[in-house]
């Protein structure tokens, strides 16, 4: 019999990764979204907002979305510092961000911490984190993923769909991951809304404990990564 070697990859490019992230961000936007009207995450939809409160001269809005947009870019300058000057290798520092997200959406969760700032100063802090975690995490395994990318998502997600129709190896399996992320995004913003309307700003609480989760799985499953298959002979 042969030993080998599965191929190898980081912990933080698994599928399953990808989809519980997306939940994460679907959370973190249902909460900015319910509270002030501007996407934590999903940049695409705050750059549709810039015409709209354009149109309706919601001007405080109009500084909400763009301060948020800027934060979240802010965020991923963050981790591309990190990534640029070559600080640790990303499936590394990647298990830090989670942590640190973590740690400040808990506290948000608070309603002491969280009454000392404005609706504005809630959302460019989420919107900082989910910047470093979009910059952290968009490339999952050849799938895009990230917290901007869902436009395209869905192109792909059902582009698939045709190339597996047509024959083509791996295009269905490759179509359910894109539709897993999709499916992840609207879970996390249907339970960030409905936790945010019951409980507010402790609707936090479940996104940082949901990260945790995640950062802990990653440990947990990063020695099935090196697991040797034993080959027939």
């Amino acid at each position: 019999m042969n030993n080998r070697r599965v191929p190898t990859f980081p912990v933080m490019e698994l599928p399953m990764i990808a989809f519980l992230l997306a939940i994460a961000a679907g959370s973190m936007d249902g909460y900015t979204y319910f509270i002030g009207k501007a996407f934590s995450t999903v940049q695409s939809g705050n750059i549709i907002l810039i015409g709209q409160t354009i149109a309706t001269k919601s001007w405080d809005h109009l500084g909400t979305v763009l301060i948020t947009i800027l934060c979240f870019g802010l965020g991923s300058v963050a981790t591309g510092i990190l990534e640029v000057i070559g600080v640790k290798k990303k499936e590394i520092w990647a298990f830090e961000i989670l942590i640190i997200e973590a740690i400040i959406l808990i506290l948000l969760g608070f309603s002491g911490i969280n009454g000392l700032f404005e609706t504005l100063h809630i959302c460019m802090i989420i919107s900082f984190l989910a910047g470093m975690q979009g910059n952290a995490f968009h490339k999952i395994d050849g799938m895009l993923y990230g917290n901007v990318a869902v436009t395209l998502v869905v192109q792909l997600a059902f582009n698939y769909i045709v190339q597996a129709f047509a024959g083509q190896k791996g295009a269905l399996k490759n179509s359910w991951l894109y539709f897993s992320v999709l499916l992840g995004f609207a879970c996390g913003g249907l339970i960030g809304t409905l936790l945010t309307v019951q409980f507010v700003e402790k609707s936090l609480w479940f996104t940082a404990l949901f990260l945790i989760g995640i950062a802990i799985y990653s440990k947990i499953i990063k020695a099935e990564n090196h697991a040797i298959v034993i080959d027939p002979d």
